[in-house]
């Protein structure tokens, strides 16, 4: 198991758990919108572990530079976990 942190609060997870089962399985503080790389409602801030999630794919990466946002954010919705991760919901 792993243990994957939002907003300050713990989950445990299996390995190759996307951030969407964690929030339908348990209630979180993500917010879901389109739930497919296009709406940008999901937008998080890796506070630590960004390199134990999967890579973002060229759609994320669009969304992501039209909001402005980089770095250390990410989609949600896009999100496999792979170890301990912390995270954030970014304003």
């Amino acid at each position: 198991m792993i243990t994957v942190t939002i907003a300050g609060e713990p989950f445990d997870v299996p390995a190759g758990t996307t951030l969407q089962q964690l929030d339908d399985r348990h209630r979180t503080a993500l917010v879901f919108g389109c739930r497919a790389a296009q709406c940008g409602a999901c937008v998080v801030r890796i506070l630590s572990g960004a390199a134990h999630l999967s890579p973002p794919e060229e759609d994320e990466l669009v969304v992501l530079d039209v909001l402005g946002v980089g770095g250390d954010h990410r989609l949600a919705c896009q999100c496999t976990v792979f170890g301990d991760i912390s995270l954030e919901v970014a304003e």
